[in-house]
Protein backbone atom coordinates (compact mmCIF):
# COMPACT_ATOMS: atom_id res chain seq x y z
CA UNK A 1 0.00 0.00 0.00
CA UNK A 2 2.96 2.45 0.83
CA UNK A 3 4.71 1.58 -2.04
CA UNK A 4 1.97 2.33 -4.41
CA UNK A 5 1.17 5.50 -3.04
CA UNK A 6 4.86 6.47 -3.49
CA UNK A 7 4.90 5.42 -6.71
CA UNK A 8 1.66 7.12 -7.29
CA UNK A 9 3.18 10.55 -5.95
CA UNK A 10 6.43 9.72 -7.67
CA UNK A 11 4.01 9.73 -11.05
CA UNK A 12 2.47 12.56 -10.03
CA UNK A 13 5.82 15.05 -9.93
CA UNK A 14 6.65 13.84 -13.01
CA UNK A 15 3.17 14.60 -14.90
CA UNK A 16 3.38 18.14 -13.21
CA UNK A 17 7.01 18.37 -14.10
CA UNK A 18 5.85 17.34 -18.02
CA UNK A 19 3.04 19.96 -17.91
CA UNK A 20 4.73 22.95 -16.11
CA UNK A 21 7.52 22.26 -18.66
CA UNK A 22 5.34 21.87 -21.68
CA UNK A 23 3.39 25.11 -20.73
CA UNK A 24 6.45 27.37 -20.43
CA UNK A 25 7.86 26.18 -23.50
CA UNK A 26 4.55 27.30 -25.40
CA UNK A 27 4.69 30.27 -23.26
CA UNK A 28 8.07 31.41 -24.28
CA UNK A 29 8.13 29.84 -28.01
CA UNK A 30 7.59 31.94 -31.20
CA UNK A 31 6.77 29.70 -33.96
CA UNK A 32 6.71 31.93 -36.75
CA UNK A 33 9.06 34.96 -35.94
CA UNK A 34 11.72 32.52 -34.49
CA UNK A 35 11.44 28.41 -35.03
CA UNK A 36 10.55 28.64 -38.57
CA UNK A 37 13.13 30.85 -39.51
CA UNK A 38 15.51 28.68 -37.68
CA UNK A 39 14.43 25.30 -39.44
CA UNK A 40 15.04 27.05 -43.04
CA UNK A 41 18.59 27.85 -42.05
CA UNK A 42 19.50 23.84 -41.58
CA UNK A 43 22.01 22.73 -44.37
CA UNK A 44 21.18 19.08 -44.89
CA UNK A 45 24.82 17.79 -46.03
CA UNK A 46 25.69 18.15 -41.75
CA UNK A 47 22.94 15.99 -41.29
CA UNK A 48 23.97 12.76 -43.08
CA UNK A 49 27.39 13.36 -40.60
CA UNK A 50 25.90 13.42 -37.82
CA UNK A 51 23.91 10.41 -38.43
CA UNK A 52 26.74 8.42 -39.03
CA UNK A 53 28.55 9.36 -35.75
CA UNK A 54 25.37 8.50 -33.79
CA UNK A 55 25.22 5.15 -35.63
CA UNK A 56 28.43 4.49 -34.78
CA UNK A 57 27.89 5.96 -31.30
CA UNK A 58 24.75 3.12 -30.74
CA UNK A 59 26.97 0.22 -32.02
CA UNK A 60 29.69 1.35 -29.63
CA UNK A 61 27.01 1.05 -26.54
CA UNK A 62 25.69 -2.38 -27.85
CA UNK A 63 29.74 -3.35 -27.91
CA UNK A 64 30.01 -2.20 -24.44
CA UNK A 65 27.39 -4.23 -22.76
CA UNK A 66 27.92 -7.37 -24.29
CA UNK A 67 31.55 -6.82 -23.49
CA UNK A 68 30.33 -6.10 -19.81
CA UNK A 69 27.91 -9.12 -19.51
CA UNK A 70 30.97 -11.47 -20.33
CA UNK A 71 32.27 -10.65 -17.20
CA UNK A 72 30.00 -12.56 -15.79
CA UNK A 73 28.60 -16.21 -16.59
CA UNK A 74 26.46 -15.92 -19.44
CA UNK A 75 26.46 -17.93 -22.90
CA UNK A 76 27.69 -16.87 -26.28
CA UNK A 77 25.28 -14.61 -27.97
CA UNK A 78 25.93 -13.45 -31.38
CA UNK A 79 26.46 -9.31 -31.94
CA UNK A 80 23.79 -9.24 -34.63
CA UNK A 81 21.11 -11.16 -32.27
CA UNK A 82 22.00 -9.14 -29.04
CA UNK A 83 21.77 -5.74 -31.59
CA UNK A 84 18.43 -7.32 -32.49
CA UNK A 85 17.24 -7.72 -28.44
CA UNK A 86 18.88 -3.77 -27.75
CA UNK A 87 17.03 -2.07 -30.48
CA UNK A 88 14.00 -4.13 -29.81
CA UNK A 89 14.34 -3.03 -26.32
CA UNK A 90 14.61 0.35 -27.22
CA UNK A 91 11.58 0.73 -29.17
CA UNK A 92 9.47 -0.90 -26.81
CA UNK A 93 11.07 1.20 -24.42
CA UNK A 94 9.83 4.18 -26.99
CA UNK A 95 6.22 2.95 -26.62
CA UNK A 96 5.90 2.45 -22.92
CA UNK A 97 8.49 3.64 -20.87
CA UNK A 98 11.31 1.04 -19.17
CA UNK A 99 9.32 -2.14 -20.14
CA UNK A 100 12.32 -2.66 -22.68
CA UNK A 101 14.17 -3.45 -19.86
CA UNK A 102 12.12 -6.34 -18.63
CA UNK A 103 11.94 -7.28 -22.42
CA UNK A 104 15.81 -7.51 -22.56
CA UNK A 105 16.42 -9.24 -19.07
CA UNK A 106 13.86 -12.08 -20.32
CA UNK A 107 15.46 -12.67 -23.63
CA UNK A 108 18.84 -12.96 -21.99
CA UNK A 109 17.45 -15.32 -19.93
CA UNK A 110 17.49 -17.79 -22.95
CA UNK A 111 21.06 -16.69 -22.82
CA UNK A 112 21.79 -18.25 -18.91
CA UNK A 113 22.16 -14.87 -17.87
CA UNK A 114 19.88 -14.52 -14.57
CA UNK A 115 17.70 -11.54 -13.81
CA UNK A 116 20.25 -11.16 -10.44
CA UNK A 117 22.89 -10.76 -12.61
CA UNK A 118 21.49 -8.75 -15.95
CA UNK A 119 20.35 -5.84 -12.75
CA UNK A 120 23.79 -6.04 -11.68
CA UNK A 121 26.01 -5.55 -14.89
CA UNK A 122 23.14 -2.58 -16.21
CA UNK A 123 24.09 -0.93 -12.46
CA UNK A 124 28.02 -1.54 -13.02
CA UNK A 125 27.66 0.41 -16.28
CA UNK A 126 25.60 3.12 -15.06
CA UNK A 127 27.90 3.45 -11.71
CA UNK A 128 30.74 3.72 -13.60
CA UNK A 129 29.86 6.13 -16.56
CA UNK A 130 27.62 8.52 -14.37
CA UNK A 131 30.85 8.97 -12.16
CA UNK A 132 33.23 8.94 -15.56
CA UNK A 133 31.26 11.58 -17.01
CA UNK A 134 30.50 13.66 -14.61
CA UNK A 135 34.29 13.96 -13.42
CA UNK A 136 34.89 14.72 -17.60
CA UNK A 137 32.15 17.53 -16.95
CA UNK A 138 33.14 18.55 -13.93
CA UNK A 139 37.05 19.81 -15.31
CA UNK A 140 35.46 20.58 -18.70
CA UNK A 141 33.49 23.30 -16.54
CA UNK A 142 36.37 24.74 -15.12
CA UNK A 143 38.05 25.00 -18.35
CA UNK A 144 35.29 26.38 -20.31
CA UNK A 145 32.29 27.66 -18.07
CA UNK A 146 33.88 30.99 -16.84
CA UNK A 147 32.21 32.67 -19.97
CA UNK A 148 29.23 31.50 -19.35
CA UNK A 149 28.47 30.87 -16.02
CA UNK A 150 31.06 33.16 -14.33
CA UNK A 151 31.59 33.88 -10.84
CA UNK A 152 29.62 30.55 -10.32
CA UNK A 153 31.83 28.33 -12.24
CA UNK A 154 34.26 27.09 -9.49
CA UNK A 155 31.06 25.81 -7.32
CA UNK A 156 29.66 24.02 -10.11
CA UNK A 157 33.01 22.36 -10.70
CA UNK A 158 33.27 21.54 -7.05
CA UNK A 159 29.88 20.22 -6.27
CA UNK A 160 30.05 18.33 -9.90
CA UNK A 161 33.61 16.72 -8.58
CA UNK A 162 31.83 16.36 -5.04
CA UNK A 163 28.92 14.41 -6.97
CA UNK A 164 31.51 12.15 -8.98
CA UNK A 165 32.98 11.11 -5.59
CA UNK A 166 29.51 10.12 -4.06
CA UNK A 167 29.01 7.64 -6.97
CA UNK A 168 32.20 6.40 -6.86
CA UNK A 169 32.18 5.85 -3.00
CA UNK A 170 28.45 3.89 -2.95
CA UNK A 171 29.76 0.27 -3.08
CA UNK A 172 33.05 1.46 -0.82
CA UNK A 173 30.24 2.69 1.68
CA UNK A 174 28.44 -0.10 1.74
CA UNK A 175 31.04 -2.50 2.18
CA UNK A 176 31.96 -0.80 5.07
CA UNK A 177 28.77 0.31 7.16
CA UNK A 178 26.08 -1.89 5.19
CA UNK A 179 27.17 -5.58 6.84
CA UNK A 180 23.82 -6.56 8.16
CA UNK A 181 22.65 -10.33 9.40
CA UNK A 182 19.31 -10.52 8.97
CA UNK A 183 17.30 -13.35 10.77
CA UNK A 184 14.05 -13.27 8.43
CA UNK A 185 15.02 -15.48 5.79
CA UNK A 186 12.94 -13.10 2.99
CA UNK A 187 14.16 -10.24 4.21
CA UNK A 188 17.97 -12.09 4.22
CA UNK A 189 17.53 -12.90 0.32
CA UNK A 190 16.56 -9.07 -0.51
CA UNK A 191 19.48 -8.10 1.43
CA UNK A 192 21.62 -10.35 -0.22
CA UNK A 193 19.89 -9.19 -3.30
CA UNK A 194 20.70 -5.57 -2.82
CA UNK A 195 24.28 -6.25 -1.67
CA UNK A 196 25.24 -8.09 -4.97
CA UNK A 197 23.62 -5.52 -7.40
CA UNK A 198 25.72 -2.93 -5.56
CA UNK A 199 28.98 -4.52 -4.60
CA UNK A 200 28.95 -5.49 -8.54
CA UNK A 201 32.05 -2.55 -9.38
CA UNK A 202 34.26 -4.45 -6.42
CA UNK A 203 33.90 -8.36 -7.62
CA UNK A 204 34.53 -7.50 -11.42
CA UNK A 205 38.16 -7.07 -10.50
CA UNK A 206 39.50 -6.51 -14.39
CA UNK A 207 42.34 -3.83 -14.80
CA UNK A 208 42.44 -4.32 -18.61
CA UNK A 209 38.25 -4.26 -18.61
CA UNK A 210 37.97 -1.06 -17.31
CA UNK A 211 40.86 0.57 -19.35
CA UNK A 212 38.60 -0.85 -22.06
CA UNK A 213 35.24 1.06 -20.58
CA UNK A 214 37.43 4.61 -20.17
CA UNK A 215 39.01 4.13 -23.71
CA UNK A 216 35.39 3.41 -25.14
CA UNK A 217 33.99 6.49 -22.81
CA UNK A 218 36.69 8.80 -24.07
CA UNK A 219 35.53 7.72 -27.78
CA UNK A 220 31.94 8.22 -26.81
CA UNK A 221 32.61 11.69 -25.02
CA UNK A 222 34.55 13.12 -28.09
CA UNK A 223 32.23 12.02 -30.74
CA UNK A 224 29.14 13.04 -28.95
CA UNK A 225 30.56 16.41 -28.80
CA UNK A 226 31.24 16.48 -32.07
CA UNK A 227 27.40 15.70 -32.86
CA UNK A 228 26.44 18.41 -31.24
CA UNK A 229 29.50 20.69 -32.66
CA UNK A 230 28.37 19.74 -36.35
CA UNK A 231 24.74 20.20 -35.48
CA UNK A 232 25.45 23.75 -34.77
CA UNK A 233 26.82 24.10 -38.22
CA UNK A 234 24.01 22.38 -39.64
CA UNK A 235 21.55 25.18 -38.35
CA UNK A 236 24.04 27.81 -39.50
CA UNK A 237 25.61 28.86 -35.99
CA UNK A 238 28.88 29.23 -35.53
CA UNK A 239 29.19 29.24 -31.72
CA UNK A 240 32.10 30.39 -29.15
CA UNK A 241 33.89 26.84 -28.24
CA UNK A 242 32.80 27.60 -24.78
CA UNK A 243 28.76 27.63 -25.40
CA UNK A 244 28.78 24.12 -27.22
CA UNK A 245 30.60 22.52 -24.39
CA UNK A 246 27.79 23.79 -21.89
CA UNK A 247 25.19 22.80 -24.74
CA UNK A 248 27.17 19.37 -24.29
CA UNK A 249 27.38 18.91 -21.33
CA UNK A 250 23.86 19.71 -20.31
CA UNK A 251 22.53 17.79 -23.06
CA UNK A 252 24.72 14.35 -22.24
CA UNK A 253 23.91 15.11 -18.19
CA UNK A 254 20.39 15.12 -18.56
CA UNK A 255 20.47 11.85 -20.87
CA UNK A 256 21.96 10.27 -17.91
CA UNK A 257 19.84 11.74 -14.84
CA UNK A 258 16.12 11.17 -16.62
CA UNK A 259 13.46 13.53 -14.58
CA UNK A 260 10.80 12.61 -17.43
CA UNK A 261 10.75 9.73 -19.83
CA UNK A 262 13.90 10.69 -21.91
CA UNK A 263 13.69 14.08 -20.25
CA UNK A 264 10.90 14.83 -22.84
CA UNK A 265 9.84 18.36 -22.89
CA UNK A 266 12.06 18.78 -19.73
CA UNK A 267 15.45 18.87 -21.78
CA UNK A 268 13.81 21.21 -24.17
CA UNK A 269 12.31 23.84 -21.86
CA UNK A 270 16.18 23.94 -20.20
CA UNK A 271 18.12 23.70 -24.13
CA UNK A 272 16.03 27.04 -24.12
CA UNK A 273 16.27 29.31 -21.24
CA UNK A 274 20.32 27.92 -21.90
CA UNK A 275 20.12 29.49 -25.10
CA UNK A 276 18.59 32.35 -24.21
CA UNK A 277 20.75 33.03 -21.29
CA UNK A 278 23.84 32.94 -23.58
CA UNK A 279 22.26 35.48 -26.02
CA UNK A 280 20.32 33.59 -28.78
CA UNK A 281 16.81 32.84 -29.36
CA UNK A 282 15.06 30.48 -27.02
CA UNK A 283 13.61 28.53 -30.03
CA UNK A 284 17.46 27.88 -30.66
CA UNK A 285 17.97 25.65 -28.23
CA UNK A 286 14.40 23.59 -28.34
CA UNK A 287 14.81 23.34 -32.32
CA UNK A 288 18.76 21.62 -31.33
CA UNK A 289 17.05 19.34 -28.90
CA UNK A 290 14.25 18.42 -31.37
CA UNK A 291 17.68 17.32 -33.80
CA UNK A 292 18.61 15.50 -31.54
CA UNK A 293 15.51 13.35 -30.98
CA UNK A 294 15.31 13.09 -34.56
CA UNK A 295 18.55 11.85 -35.29
CA UNK A 296 17.81 8.83 -32.30
CA UNK A 297 14.03 8.15 -33.83
CA UNK A 298 15.75 7.39 -37.40
CA UNK A 299 18.84 5.61 -36.09
CA UNK A 300 16.05 3.70 -33.43
CA UNK A 301 13.82 2.70 -36.05
CA UNK A 302 16.50 2.07 -39.34
CA UNK A 303 18.51 -0.25 -36.91
CA UNK A 304 15.32 -2.23 -35.24
CA UNK A 305 14.40 -2.62 -39.00
CA UNK A 306 17.56 -3.87 -39.88
CA UNK A 307 18.49 -6.31 -37.22
CA UNK A 308 14.77 -7.50 -36.89
CA UNK A 309 15.50 -8.44 -41.27
CA UNK A 310 18.68 -9.72 -40.71
CA UNK A 311 17.69 -11.97 -38.12
CA UNK A 312 14.50 -13.00 -40.16
CA UNK A 313 16.61 -13.84 -42.95
CA UNK A 314 18.68 -15.83 -40.95
CA UNK A 315 16.14 -17.62 -39.67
Amino acid sequence: MIKSKKNYLLFSIKAIILLVSFYLIYKNINLEKNFFSTIQKIEIRYFVIVLLITFFLTHLQIFVQLKSLYQINMNFIDFKKYAKIFFNGQMISFILPHSGTLYKAYKLKGFDLSYQDFIGINFFLTWFYLFFFVTFYSFEILIFGSKILKNYYLLVFFLGLLFSISIFSVPFVYKKFFRINFKNILVSKIYNLITYIIMMPLNLKNYKFYKFLSICGVVNHVLSFIVIYVLFFSIGYKLNFSFVVIFFIINSFMDQIPITPKNLVVSELVFGIISQNMGLTFEFGVLVKLLLRLFFFINLVTLTIFYNAIDLKKS
